[in-house]
């Protein structure tokens, strides 16, 4: 009987055969370690056949055949786009806790063209602050602002007394939010928050921090429609020393979210009342942390890194991560292509793909890339990354109230004035006060709360 002519054989079928067998051991070595065996349907490659890639691999790249192999292998082999640096700015660093420390560093900043000395005796000393306010919130979005604090309070500074009795207190009094959250990550020293809730809350880092983030505290508190709250520095009296440095950060809410109820969220050590009737607390645990590589730490104050997760709830996708190198260590993070990301060095300086970005420096990279690339340089590194899905949405910001229309930030006002977001009080009245003000306020609008 005759044979069917697909499966005749000859010359030609023969070397067609060949052929395939040649593309397909090609299409292994892509993928494979290099070996004189092959793992070939479960049996080692004959040793004939590997040396069969290598005469065959350029008509290979030509045969039409194997066009589908090629897109493959190729597809494993693609280059992965390394965000760059769009932007750099250095914002102004202003003196303040103590503020004549503040002033000398400015100073040497402008006589030495140094700024990394003062930069160095700031994170020893204190005395500045720099508030990152993006103008641009289209390139920044979801983030409005970052401010990196640096303080100390002495006991044997000369002006403590008189700026804090007459110029400025220590901390922030009484204020509104609405519409967006305030993050605030400690490093070292603490805050001591009280709000129109009736919560009061000390967090903070350990007495023995150094900054480098352990032991550290975050607060991430959603303002939503609207409270009043107040954060003063945890310095005890007038005769206690303290070592201050946090970072507070402003994420902006999406629409379907600015007037959802009011809640905290903390990691780290936390003290105080924490029950209300009207604002949720959440106690997390310690901030997460990993050590992916050999000199690098990443702590993971919100979304993901290395296969570590944050336990904070966000109403938008993004990642906050505090990032340290040692002197020449390098970092990889796959970052969601469309995300904003903004990255600020905290100390040292920095490779952003290959660009040295200096300290106290503030660089945002492009959305279009995947993969941030980082490494430390000659003293290490220190960096704040910031990294999120667009929102997209228009914003109207009123000082401490963000919204998406004016109409939206007229309404606040109104709700402020009737006393939508609790009472406002002195920052010098003991806690007996303020809590029973809080329950007086809310008693006179039909509702009530909790004391501690």
């Amino acid at each position: 009987m005759g044979r069917h002519p697909r499966t005749q054989s000859g010359p030609r079928a023969r070397g067609q055969a060949a052929l395939a067998r040649s593309a397909f051991a090609a299409a292994l070595a892509t993928t494979a370690a290099s070996s004189s065996l092959w793992a070939f349907a479960g049996q080692p490659l004959p040793r004939h056949l590997v040396a069969e890639i290598g005469s065959n691999a350029r008509f290979l790249r030509g045969a039409r055949h194997a066009s589908s192999l090629q897109g493959r292998a190729g597809t494993a082999q693609r280059r992965v786009k390394v965000a760059y640096v769009e932007e750099l700015v250095k914002h102004p660093r202003l003196p303040v806790w103590p503020a004549w420390f503040g002033i000398f560093y400015i100073l040497l900043d402008l006589i030495t063209g140094r700024p990394d000395w003062g930069a160095k005796l700031e994170d020893m000393f204190g005395g500045r602050v720099c508030p990152m306010i993006f103008d641009n919130t289209r390139a920044s979005d979801p983030f409005l602002l970052v401010a990196h604090h640096r303080h100390s309070f002495n006991v044997l500074d000369p002006f403590r007394y008189i700026f804090r009795s007459v110029l400025m207190p220590e901390g922030f009094p009484a204020h509104p939010h609405r519409g967006f959250e305030t993050v605030t990550y400690v490093l070292r020293g603490g805050l001591v928050h009280r709000d129109s809730f009736g919560i009061k809350k000390s967090y903070g880092a350990p007495p023995s921090a150094d900054g480098s983030g352990e032991g550290g505290a975050v607060q991430w508190m959603t303002a939503g429609r609207g409270l009043m709250h107040e954060e003063m520095w945890r310095t005890g009296s007038a005769t206690d020393n303290s070592d201050q440095e946090l970072f507070q950060i402003w994420v902006n809410l999406p629409s379907r979210a600015k007037m959802v109820q009011p809640r905290m969220q903390l990691l780290g050590a936390s003290e105080g009342q924490g029950r209300s009737s009207f604002a949720e607390v959440r106690e997390l645990g310690p901030v997460p942390h990993v050590e992916p590589s050999l000199g690098v730490t990443v702590r993971v104050i919100a979304g993901s890194a290395d296969g570590v997760a944050s336990p904070v709830d966000t109403f938008s996708e993004m990642a906050i991560l505090h990032v340290t190198l040692a002197a020449g260590a390098e970092w990889r993070w796959p970052r969601a292509i469309g995300w904003t990301c903004i990255i600020y060095t905290r100390r040292g300086d920095v490779e952003v793909a290959g660009r040295t970005v200096p300290v106290h420096s503030t660089v945002r990279l492009d959305r279009e890339s995947e993969v941030v690339m980082l490494k430390g340089g000659p003293e290490g590194g220190d960096i704040l990354v910031l990294a999120g899905a667009p929102l997209g949405e228009p914003i109207e910001m009123g000082a401490n109230i963000v919204m998406n229309s004016r109409q939206e930030l007229a309404q606040a006002s109104t709700d402020m004035r009737f006393g939508a977001f609790g009472p406002v009080w002195e920052h010098t009245e003991d806690d007996e006060s303020w809590i029973g003000r809080v329950s007086a306020h809310w008693g006179q609008l039909g509702l009530g709360a909790r004391k501690p």
